[in-house]
């Protein structure tokens, strides 16, 4: 949407302000209310470029997959709990689909610059 005219700046700062309270207000509810969906959002981040490329090479190659599909576990303080994915290859993880939505929204948006007749008019 293009605001041109006299009053698109005051417009445009309106927009900004309630486009940051509705965003605000849902930044808030989400950190308040992760915790009931996902326990700890950092175990599924922890990857090195070791496990990056060993999962990997399961997703996409899963026949060449030469160990047990079940997920490690330990006894830590008299609680059984899992490995957290640097550890166990089986181990769930947000870093992989998170990186590939990035990769899929960088590509789009170059595709789209190749194909179409994209300006930066589009975008604003």
């Amino acid at each position: 949407m293009l605001l041109y005219g006299a009053g698109s700046d005051l417009i445009k700062s309106e927009l900004g302000a309630y486009g940051e309270k509705v965003l605000g207000s849902s930044s808030s509810y989400v950190q308040n209310n992760i915790g009931r969906y996902i326990s700890n959002p950092q175990y599924y981040f922890q990857v090195n470029e070791d496990y990056v490329k060993n999962k990997l090479k399961v997703i996409l190659f899963p026949f060449l997959h030469k160990g047990h599909w079940m997920r490690a576990g330990d006894m830590v303080g008299g609680e059984f709990s899992f490995k957290p994915p640097i550890y166990d290859i089986n181990a769930p993880d947000l870093y992989i689909p998170m990186m590939a939505f990035g990769t899929y929204l960088v590509l789009a948006g170059y595709f789209l610059g190749i194909t179409t007749n994209f300006n930066k008019h589009v975008t604003v």
